[in-house]
């Protein structure tokens, strides 16, 4: 699918320590929304050179931790190009990371949402795929965490994407670590362990603290 590899990507997916307590972000400017927010819908042909130009500045902005910037791009991107893949892909990955911000549930429905759309756009690019499935992780993890029963759907979901995901590319340390982290929060610490070693041995540089964790709860099971 995309022209984006995972070295220039740089995407490192770690532990998310969620702030629970359900707080608000403030309003963001439309530009600063996937789609402009849905309050402006700009009327320009269609040109798939801008949009991939705009898109690879976003990853750069992406990739320096500048996430409102970013997101400008990829508006930009999809602006140009409703149906580039590498947009709604920025625009999942940002919703996110904004989930630690506040609005956790939210945003982390909005990331499936867009992460999705950019799956079905391109179907068989795994690292799209592998994004998707930690968003519900982190989803199902929430929900675990507040009570809701409705996570299982969500680790469910998570685990057949990280199996599909395999299936097209065996060797991408990322889905192995991410896994883990899905059995992880499912408490099957054996099987996270396993999935950890897999990651580490395709060069992986796994978090020391998920490590130590990780290791505390094999002990304690």
């Amino acid at each position: 699918m995309l022209s984006v590899s995972y070295k220039k990507m740089k995407i490192i997916i770690t532990l998310i320590l969620f702030i629970l307590s359900g707080a608000v972000s403030a309003e963001r400017p439309s530009n600063e929304q996937p789609m402009y927010g849905g309050t402006h819908n700009p009327t320009v042909e269609k040109n798939e050179e801008h949009s991939a130009s705009a898109a690879s500045l976003g990853w750069q902005y992406f990739n320096n931790g500048d996430l409102n910037t970013a997101i400008k791009r990829f508006n930009q991107s999809w602006m140009f190009d409703r149906e580039n893949a590498e947009a709604y892909w920025g625009f999942g990955l940002i919703m996110g990371r904004r989930s630690t911000e506040g609005n956790t549930e939210t945003n982390l429905q909005e990331s499936i949402k867009y992460l999705a759309k950019a799956n079905q756009l391109s179907k068989n690019d795994y690292r799209i795929i592998v994004d998707l499935a930690f968003s519900k992780t982190l989803l199902g993890y929430f929900l675990k965490e507040n009570k809701k029963a409705t996570y299982k759907n969500f680790f469910r979901e998570a685990d057949a994407l990280f199996k599909k995901a395999q299936n097209i590319k065996s060797n991408y340390p990322p889905l192995y670590y991410n896994w883990s982290v899905l059995k992880f929060y499912e408490e099957d610490y054996s099987l996270a362990e396993s999935k950890l070693k897999k990651a580490k041995k395709q060069d992986y540089k796994a978090r020391p603290n998920y490590e130590k964790e990780l290791s505390d709860k094999l002990k304690n099971s």
